[in-house]
Formats: structure tokens, sequence, C-alpha cells
């Protein structure tokens, strides 16, 4: 039986899911953000929310669970290649630790928020996320790179 390495790179219906799901993600995010900040609208009693902040927010966390999902989708196959092949390790740990970042303060400004945490967590959480597509593109770009020259082919390496 032939063994065949697996892949590093996503094909191409995975890698579109990706970015539709991670675009939704921060384009959501980027929306609440405006809605929130920006676009107050008149109330009876002073500036009040505008009726679309709630729905970018749902959808934020709609897009947050889909987010989950297709990290999970990635780590089996892709990351563990990468990791077994010494590629682009520091960029995927940087990835990893900002999407948990994200996971973790996501989950305590839905369950946690607190006047005592008020003033950092928001902006702890959106400020990673605004950053994320920029990490994001840096760590593909790294990635996408021609591996340096070795003894042994990628390929052909001993992995355990």
């Amino acid at each position: 039986m032939t063994h065949f390495p697996q892949p590093i790179r996503l094909g191409a219906r995975h890698k579109r899911a990706l970015y539709a799901i991670f675009l939704a993600l921060w384009g959501s995010g980027v929306l609440w953000l405006l809605f929130h900040y920006f676009l107050r609208v008149a109330g009876e009693f002073g500036d009040a929310a505008h009726p679309l902040e709630a729905w970018w927010l749902r959808l934020h966390g709609l897009a947050g669970f889909a987010a989950l999902v297709a990290v999970g989708s990635v780590l089996p196959v892709h990351a563990r290649r990468a990791w077994q092949l010494g590629r682009n390790r520091r960029t995927g740990l940087a990835m990893k630790a900002w999407l948990l970042w994200l996971a973790a303060t996501g989950y305590a400004l839905y369950y946690f928020v607190s006047e005592a945490n008020e003033a950092w967590l928001p902006p702890a959480h959106w400020v990673a996320g605004l950053a994320l597509p920029l990490a994001g593109l840096i760590h593909i770009r790294l990635g996408r790179r021609r591996p340096a020259r070795t003894s042994q082919r990628p390929d052909r390496a001993h992995v355990t």
C-alpha cells in the first residue's frame, strides 16, 4: 500500500469556506462596532442603540460558532502536517493563540462582562479581532514561501 503524505495547502472549497466564515465574522464585528459607537439613534431619553446593532451582534455570535468549526477543520491535517514539516510554525502558533484569545474574550463578553472588566475586556476583544485579517494574511504569505533546501525532501521526511 502506497502512503501519500498529507498536503499542507487547503483545497479550494475548504479555503473559500474558511474565507467566507472569517469574512462574515470580521464584517459583522466591524458593523457592530460602527453601529454601537457611531450610528446611535435619537431616542425618547437621549441616544439609543440602532435597531440593527443587536442583529449584527447576533450574526457575529453565529459566525463565531462557525469559526470554531472552521478552525477545527484546519487543525487535524493542515496544522498537524505543517508542524511535522517544520513549516510556518511561528505564525501558526500565533494564529492559534490569537484565535484562542478571541474565543476566550468573546465568551467572557457574553457570560462575564461586569463593571470590573468593562473598561478593558471589550477593547481587548475587538482590537484583536480588527487585526485578525492582517495576522491571517501574514500567516498565508509566509506559508506560501518555498521551504529552505534540506538534505531530505519534505515529502520524504520521516514523520512520527
